[in-house]
Formats: structure tokens, C-alpha cells, sequence
């Protein structure tokens, strides 16, 4: 009796101990879950020598991450301007709105080229046109101040309006209203002028009044990708936003009555 009592625990415990070697043997084929991406968003490049090769090939992004760090120079890289503006203006004939920014500032604060201010300008509409709020801003400051294009307060401040709305805020569009005061129909230009601005902008990103109600976002039926994880794109520090240079109002006034004789 006694023995067949000690066979049963003995089978009791050779049980315990394999099904504990079976759960040893899950865990340790239990992996860390593989950071999923929806497709283009991480670098393609992980190191310096692929992020050349790519900006090489004509790459915008690649163009443009190298374009600034040229532009300032960092631990793995000399400062080179030249160079920086010339890739970022390959990354800016790709499409990337924030090359299209960078050149304005460069070309607005004459950083290491003279200042050219129709060259700010044309790189400052393209990078507001894509959505690119600060640009919006400096777009609306230019008019307002008559830098490189005749003083336009409408323009101006419909622009102002627009950077307002996109979150790119400052005290440039109150002051114009402040100084339109007397002149509203002026101020009614600038406010349907920024709504036809918005109504362009991509994706609708800014609007005035009431939005209406957005379908929902069409589901992707592509799988996700898994991406190994890469050298993260180097961190943006927008240059601050230009101010608003003093404005001149042409407000008609009356006549003074002529001095007796």
C-alpha cells in the first residue's frame, strides 16, 4: 500500500515539474512585439553614409534632413551652407514645405547669402500654400510691411488671419485690425479673402466658422509594415516668425478750409 502511494506522488510531481518546463519553454519563446509603422513614416537611411547615399540620389527628405544639418553643423558634420542650401532646394522642388521655409528665413535674414527678399517671397508662398503656419505668418508680415512686394493690407492681414487659425498666433493681425479700424470695408476684404485662402490650403486645414461635420477617414486595407527601428529625423527648430514692419494707413481726410484774405 505504501508503495503504490509513493508512486503516486512521484507521478504527481514528475507532472508538476514537466508542465513547469512547459511553461518555461512558452516564455522563452514569448518575443518583444515588433514596433509596427503605416508605411513611409520612419527614415529610410540609419546612419550618415545612407542618408548621403539618398540625398545623393535626389531624395527630398533625405535632401532635406541633410540640408539641415548642413545648415548648422552638428557632432558628425562641418557647417556648410552652401552645400545645405542647395539640397534644401532640391527638397523643396520635391515638395517638402518646410525646405520651402528654411529658404525664406535664409534668404530673408541674409543668413551666409545676401538678402533677397523676392526669393523669401517665393519660397514663403509656396511653404503657406502647403500649410506651413509660420510661413503663412511671414507671408502676411511681408504684405503688411512692404518687403519685396507693394504694401497690401488685405492680403496681409488675410494671411495673418489664416497663420491665426493654423496656430501660429501673434499680436500682427489685431494690430492690423486696430489700424483698419476706419476702414471697414477693407477689414470685410481681408476676412473673405482669408477664408478663400483656407478653403486651398490642403487637406482644409484651417477654416473659419462653423467646420462641418468630416466623413471619417477611409480604412487603409494595406497591412502594417514592420519597420526595424532607424535613426529618427532630426528634430525642426523653426527659425522665430518675422514681425511686422511699421504700417502706413492712406486714410483720406478732409480739407482744411481755405484762409481768409
Amino acid at each position: 500500500m505504501r508503495r503504490f502511494a509513493f508512486l503516486g506522488l512521484l507521478l504527481l510531481a514528475l507532472g508538476a515539474t514537466t508542465g513547469l518546463a512547459a511553461k518555461a519553454d512558452a516564455a522563452a519563446k514569448i518575443t518583444p512585439p515588433e514596433l509596427i509603422s503605416k508605411g513611409a513614416a520612419a527614415p529610410a537611411w540609419k546612419n550618415l553614409q545612407q542618408l548621403r547615399a539618398l540625398a545623393a540620389q535626389g531624395d527630398p527628405a533625405a535632401c532635406f534632413a541633410l540640408g539641415t544639418r548642413l545648415l548648422e553643423g552638428d557632432d558628425e558634420l562641418a557647417r556648410d551652407p552652401a552645400q545645405a542650401r542647395t539640397l534644401l532646394e532640391t527638397a523643396a522642388a520635391g515638395g517638402v514645405a518646410d525646405a520651402h521655409f528654411r529658404l525664406g528665413k535664409i534668404y530673408h535674414d541674409g543668413q551666409d547669402v545676401p538678402r533677397d527678399y523676392a526669393r523669401t517671397l517665393e519660397h514663403y508662398i509656396a511653404a503657406a500654400r502647403l500649410g506651413i503656419p509660420e510661413a503663412q505668418h511671414n507671408l502676411g508680415a511681408m504684405f503688411v510691411s512692404a518687403r519685396g512686394v507693394k504694401r497690401d493690407l488685405v492680403e496681409g492681414l488675410a494671411w495673418l488671419l489664416v497663420a491665426e487659425q493654423s496656430g501660429a498666433g501673434s499680436p500682427a493681425a489685431q494690430q492690423v485690425r486696430e489700424r483698419l479700424a476706419q476702414r471697414p470695408a477693407d477689414l470685410r476684404a481681408a476676412e473673405t479673402r482669408a477664408q478663400e485662402i483656407a478653403a486651398d490650403l490642403p487637406n482644409a486645414t484651417v477654416r473659419f466658422g462653423p467646420a462641418p461635420l468630416a466623413a471619417p477617414p477611409p480604412v487603409s486595407a494595406a497591412a502594417p509594415v514592420i519597420t526595424s527601428p532607424a535613426a529618427p529625423l532630426p528634430a525642426l527648430v523653426r527659425p522665430k516668425m518675422d514681425p511686422i514692419g511699421p504700417i502706413k494707413l492712406d486714410v483720406p481726410t478732409s480739407a482744411p478750409p481755405p484762409a481768409p484774405r
